[in-house]
């Protein structure tokens, strides 16, 4: 179940690496790519070879500035990336992300903010209270995740083991994400073949290659369908292919596929973690996308969690639902207002719909019914009562033990290089500094988090 974002490319193949690849005359307009993850192609149509991705800010300049026939793609001459490309004759990006202006995300002034505790696995997102130290801040939800799997990887392949720590904003979003080398087919794709159904929790299926689109030789080739689920988070700046992403299964699977990780036989059969991405379940991150925009803070700790206050006085107990219909249009986001409202169907229309589709029984529409672009109806009940994960220490377990269910401390780190606090009712931290001898950090290097995350 081990997959990456992307792979080392081979020695042969010539590359294009390295900060400054060439240089801009003065009357050359220069453009910064406005998103991580951006991929670069040496045709401009959707189905041509993938060279590589640019990141955030990285420098490029219109080569040719006439647009592809579908007014997507532009032709490109990279001039600033530390970015993999192979070579090309030529290279085109989608002219939507790039920018005229460098793309600054580390001043933030958004409502809501995430707090993913690596240690854990718990992502948390946080209703941003005020912008002042020691401010309690209200948590929305939180969900458990799958994070990294526990390996020492040379630093030249940093991105490929643990999970980074360390502060990040979001910088894009895609859905139905695939790796550009076809290992792990979208979990939905026009032309592509049905996922498993919602009733069969047997993970062998989504490995299985009646799953996989065939290729142009006509072979299936897949290692696994719908690893990214749903949608993917891309985070900056110098992630290494490290994002938040969805999962295999449906919505109404809830997290079964996440604690399914954790558990004893999947671990002696393989090691089911990530290549160093954070994977939720598909009703959380369809949630996330819903609420999380652009330059939002995903900020990556390894902590000990403990509650502030034990009566949690600023938590109602009360039940908060998000219905959500998840659809095959690519930038329509799964709140079912927006969804009805963008279809054009009424609430009795899209559930009569999804009962009779759901029961198995024959629906038949016309064609061009906005109806058939509905793939899920349902409803996610947030988790929003913060709860502490209680820490193991790191002498304690065994390399093996603490991968089954949650210890607090997945990389098992010891005692003496544990240092602070994180306060999950509050969503701050007091006294609280990486863990390095362990794990690297990346993202913003000058902060370790936003300072108003930070408790005297």
């Amino acid at each position: 179940m081990q997959y990456k974002i992307f792979l080392l490319l081979f020695s042969t193949l010539l590359t294009i690496n390295h900060y400054v690849q060439a240089q801009a005359t003065p009357d050359q307009q220069i453009y910064y790519v406005s998103a991580s993850g951006i991929r670069v192609r040496e045709a401009p149509t959707e189905n041509s070879r993938v060279l590589g991705s640019l990141n955030l800010n990285d420098e490029v300049i219109i080569k040719n500035p006439a647009l592809s026939p579908d007014n997507k793609y532009i032709e490109i001459k990279i001039i600033k990336t530390d970015a993999q490309i192979n070579s090309s004759e030529k290279y085109f990006v989608a002219q939507k992300y790039l920018s005229d202006k460098i793309i600054d995300y580390k001043i933030f002034n958004g409502k809501y903010f995430i707090v993913l505790n690596v240690a854990s696995e718990t992502l948390r997102l946080y209703e941003r209270i005020c912008a002042e130290k020691n401010c309690h801040n209200k948590m929305i939800m939180e969900t458990e995740v799958v994070v990294g799997e526990d390996k020492d990887i040379p630093i030249d392949a940093k991105g490929k083991g643990r999970s980074l720590i360390g502060s990040f904003r979001v910088t894009g979003w895609t859905k139905f994400y695939e790796d550009a080398e076809g290992h792990y087919p979208a979990w939905y794709k026009e032309g592509y073949p049905d996922v498993p159904g919602p009733d069969n929790h047997n993970v062998a299926l989504w490995f299985s290659k009646h799953y996989m689109p065939r290729d142009a030789e006509g072979d299936r080739n897949g290692k696994m369908r719908g690893a990214f689920g749903w949608y993917t988070m891309f985070v900056g700046p110098k992630p290494f292919g490290q994002w938040v992403h969805g999962t295999l299964g449906w919505g109404e699977s809830k997290d079964y596929y996440i604690k399914a990780t954790k558990t004893l036989i999947l671990n002696v059969l393989a090691d089911p973690r990530s290549s160093g991405c954070t994977r939720n379940n598909n009703e959380a991150i369809a949630y996330l996308r819903h609420m999380v925009d652009i330059g939002t803070p995903v900020i990556k700790v390894y902590a000990e969690e403990k509650i502030f206050d034990p009566s949690l006085s600023d938590y109602s107990g009360e039940k908060v639902e998000w219905n959500y219909v998840m659809t095959k249009i690519k930038n329509l986001v799964a709140d079912r207002s927006e969804v009805l409202k963008k279809l054009g169907v009424t609430s009795s229309e899209l559930d009569l719909y999804w009962e009779n589709k759901r029961s198995g029984g024959v629906v038949i529409y016309d064609p061009e019914s906005p109806l058939n672009q509905i793939i899920e109806v349902g409803t996610y009940q947030l988790d929003n009562i913060p709860d502490a994960v209680k820490f193991t220490r790191g002498e304690s377990m065994s390399k093996f033990g603490r991968k089954l269910n949650r210890k607090g401390n997945i990389y098992g780190i010891k005692s003496r290089d544990m240092h602070g606090i994180y306060y999950v009712d509050t969503g701050v931290l007091s006294d609280y500094a990486h863990p390095t001898a362990t794990l690297e950090v990346s993202g913003f290097l000058d902060e370790v988090t936003p300072s108003w995350m930070l408790a005297n």
